[in-house]
């Protein structure tokens, strides 16, 4: 009986430990996640730059191609999750990226995720509304 009791004991023991790595890489998997956000949003600020230098040398890079790209970085920062015009522009925004001068913000994020979508560097949900678009 004193083995069985042991064993209970033991397993409990087992199972907190467990519990607790599991919270540990769960915590750590968290601040990676923002991490690589940031960082996506680093270089799609870095790749913003670079268009406006290479506009600034003449090789007139159009700005809609400046925000599909950026679009793009929104959903490469989620493989896999397929997401809405309404995600991507609150991410956007959670960025730092503001939409003054456009005058429906989702609608020119639904044209960028369409374009995307027709190269073939997105993938449009089969099913719902309103449309989700995944990187995978």
């Amino acid at each position: 009986m004193l083995y069985i009791y042991a064993l209970y004991v033991y397993s409990d023991a087992v199972t907190d430990a467990f519990q607790k790595a599991l919270q540990e890489v769960q915590k750590q998997i968290a601040a990676k996640e923002q991490m690589r956000d940031r960082l996506n949003a680093e270089i799609v600020q870095l790749q913003a730059t670079e268009i406006g230098l290479r506009n600034a040398l003449g090789q007139q890079v159009q700005a809609e191609i400046a925000w599909t790209e950026l679009v793009l970085a929104v959903l490469n920062s989620y493989p896999g999750k397929f997401m809405s015009a309404v995600q991507i522009r609150d991410t956007l925004l959670s960025w730092g990226y503001n939409f003054a001068g456009i005058n429906n913000p989702l609608a020119f994020i639904n044209t960028c995720v369409q374009r995307l979508a027709h190269q073939g560097r997105v993938t449009r949900s089969t099913t719902g509304r309103p449309f989700r678009f995944s990187c995978e």
